[in-house]
């Protein structure tokens, strides 16, 4: 009917098209597969036709989703980041008014703008918002749709290409927070945005491997606790009940849905991958790239784990730890100074 119609050509999902790919195992599937739909006609296309011909029509209506989500986020952070610097934010971090500029406060130290340190709690309130929203979806998805799981590598869904168009938005704006503020942020930071707009993408608007897609969205579901961290933390919450619950869930639920099921999952999703790769119907650049988001990702799900752990049993033994330093401490004085003794007893 849609070939009838000329309408638009029939997607990765489309059962027609899977039955004819069924019938020709050759045929190659992936993220790059779109750019090589109309061959050598194009040659004789005007140069504007040709640019809109490129992309999919099918990608019409996550494009639409990207830019909405994107233009939301970005409108609450910068109402979060243009807010009136506090006297909080400028005794905490010491920060000195600038000669040249009166309403431009810096960080002696580090050179850093008070706009830094506001840009902090918008991006971790937009990140919550996020992270709940997504997770929300994955689980409603999976759930909802028992297909799902099934058929792993190609079932696809039309509600989790939503979520999946939501979180694309956010990852965008979180690579530019990295690049700009990389010196805040770090490398590990900018790998995993890259990782994940890369993966979010080839997911989306390839419109495939959408199960393991939902289960990559619910890693963030750990991103809430450890921003409830932060706040305790900028808010001078440290050594309450609250903090100790929420650290007590952050880190479990971290291990479970990051290294627990995501590992294991990360796996059999590389399994199945490289079986398509194998029968022709997963591109090669597709599953390159795919290998090695893989292996990125999990690789600082492990190492950010390890970490959390040890700030959770430090947070139990703070007497031991104390006792330690001060012992250390008193240790170092002796050895720097040997006549410390004969100087008290005199």
């Amino acid at each position: 009917l849609q070939q009838a119609c000329n309408c638009s050509k029939p997607s990765i999902a489309d059962p027609l098209l899977q039955i004819e790919m069924s019938k020709n195992p050759t045929q190659t599937k992936g993220f790059f597969s779109w750019s090589n739909k109309k061959g050598s006609k194009l040659a004789s296309v005007p140069p504007e036709e040709l640019l809109l011909s490129s992309i999919p029509s099918e990608w019409a209506g996550p494009m639409t989703v990207i830019l909405m989500s994107f233009f939301l986020f970005s409108l609450l952070w910068f109402c979060i980041a243009k807010r009136r610097t506090s006297e909080r934010l400028v005794s905490k971090n010491r920060l000195r008014t600038a000669e040249d500029n009166k309403n431009m406060k810096y960080d002696p130290s580090s050179g850093c703008s008070h706009r830094c340190f506001k840009a902090e709690l918008a991006t971790r309130v937009v990140s919550s918002v996020h992270a709940a929203i997504c997770c929300f979806g994955a689980i409603y998805c999976l759930l909802q749709e028992p297909e799902l799981w099934q058929d792993m590598l190609w079932q696809t869904s039309a509600r989790a290409r939503f979520y999946f168009s939501v979180s694309i938005a956010y990852f965008i704006g979180d690579l530019l927070i990295c690049v700009v503020l990389f010196q805040d942020y770090g490398m590990l930071f900018l790998v995993h945005a890259v990782c994940g707009l890369f993966g979010l993408s080839v997911i989306c608007l390839g419109d495939m491997f959408h199960f393991f897609g939902l289960v990559g969205l619910l890693w963030e579901l750990s991103t809430i606790f450890l921003n409830n961290r932060w706040f305790l933390l900028e808010y001078n919450m440290k050594q309450t009940m609250l903090m100790n619950v929420n650290n007590l869930i952050l880190v479990p639920t971290f291990t479970t849905v990051r290294v627990f099921i995501g590992c294991p999952l990360s796996f059999t999703f590389w399994s199945q991958l490289s079986d398509a790769r194998a029968n022709g119907t997963v591109s090669p650049w597709t599953y390159l790239g795919v290998t090695i988001m893989l292996i990125l990702l999990n690789s600082l799900n492990v190492v950010w784990c390890f970490l959390l752990w040890e700030k959770l049993f430090k947070m139990f033994r703070p007497a031991a730890v104390s006792d330690a330093d001060a012992s250390a401490s008193a240790d170092a004085e002796k050895k720097a100074s040997p006549e410390s003794d004969k100087e008290k007893k005199t």
